[in-house]
């Protein structure tokens, strides 16, 4: 029960609602935590290939504004750590100047670098024709790697206009990774605000105008076991039922093998000869 606990708390928490309590300005120095971008900047090439700022680990809150075009896509690239809870809330209004025709409604989507690069480059082939018809030809255990997904496949809200949603880092890398013993790359993350027609079956599409955003993203430290704590626990159960037998078969096998030789009282019966010779 302890070791099916551990691993729960291991597994990183996703929550669909909550809060953000940030300031209303930003800290002095916070651009060194995030960068914003947008597909709308330049080509695929210029994107996701050596083409970013160094960042920061997010430790602290922070808001940002972000003005997302018709046909297009922003994000908020961050270097999310364990040991962190962080909260995003995305609010979309209308610009007064290009109102939507479809509303000020969007699609969400958290992934990371290696996604945003697939994502940036489906949006470079978005003229293709039948764009979703090709990936719905995938084989479905083959798309994972051709095509983007969201962050565990489950951070992805679409067709929203307000959301609220949480998300804490397991790890940075492989399990052992927090011993120290193993060396991790540091992952960048995206918070992608959606307006274009992606290749998603399920996605909003394009809102026919101008949509502004505000995003809140608040930090909250939080307490985890470290994942090889969980891997231990979970392995105990079977090493022991393993040791356990042997440990009592041995010392089965080993009981009356002592060169100890216990003395022993034997009872003594005396008999008629004993007796007569004792009256003689």
């Amino acid at each position: 029960m302890l070791a099916i606990l551990v691993a729960v708390i291991a597994v990183p928490t996703v929550s669909a609602a909550g809060s953000c309590d940030v300031p209303a300005s930003n800290p002095p120095g916070m651009t060194q935590y995030y960068e914003e971008h947008s597909l709308e900047d330049g080509d695929f090439w210029g994107w996701g290939f050596g083409g970013w700022n160094d960042i920061r680990p997010l430790r602290s809150d922070f808001s940002v504004d972000m003005t997302i075009s018709n046909d297009s896509a922003n994000a908020v690239r961050m270097e999310l750590i364990p040991g962190y809870q962080y909260t995003f809330c995305i609010i979309m209004s209308p610009d007064p100047s290009d109102n939507p025709e479809m509303g000020a409604i969007g699609d969400v989507y958290l992934m990371n670098d290696i996604n945003w690069d697939r994502y940036s480059m489906s949006y470079e082939n978005r003229e293709w024709e039948d764009l979703e018809g090709m990936v719905e030809s995938i084989p479905v255990e083959w798309r994972d790697t051709l095509v983007w997904l969201p962050y565990r496949d489950v951070h992805a809200y679409e067709g929203v206009s307000n959301h609220v949603f949480s998300v804490a880092i397991d790890s940075t890398g492989s399990a052992w990774s927090s011993v120290g013993w193993f060396d991790s790359s540091e992952t960048q993350y995206f918070l992608v605000i959606d307006g274009w027609d992606n290749e998603r079956f399920s996605d909003r599409g394009a809102a026919g105008g101008t949509i502004n955003v505000e995003v809140l993203i608040d930090v909250e430290e939080r307490t985890t076991l470290p994942n090889f704590i969980a891997y231990i626990l979970i392995s105990a159960l079977p090493i022991a039922c393993i040791i356990g037998p042997l440990v009592i078969h041995s010392r089965y096998m080993k009981m009356g093998l002592s060169d100890k030789d216990d003395s022993r009282e034997m009872p003594y019966l005396d008999n008629e000869s004993d007796q007569g010779s004792a009256d003689d």
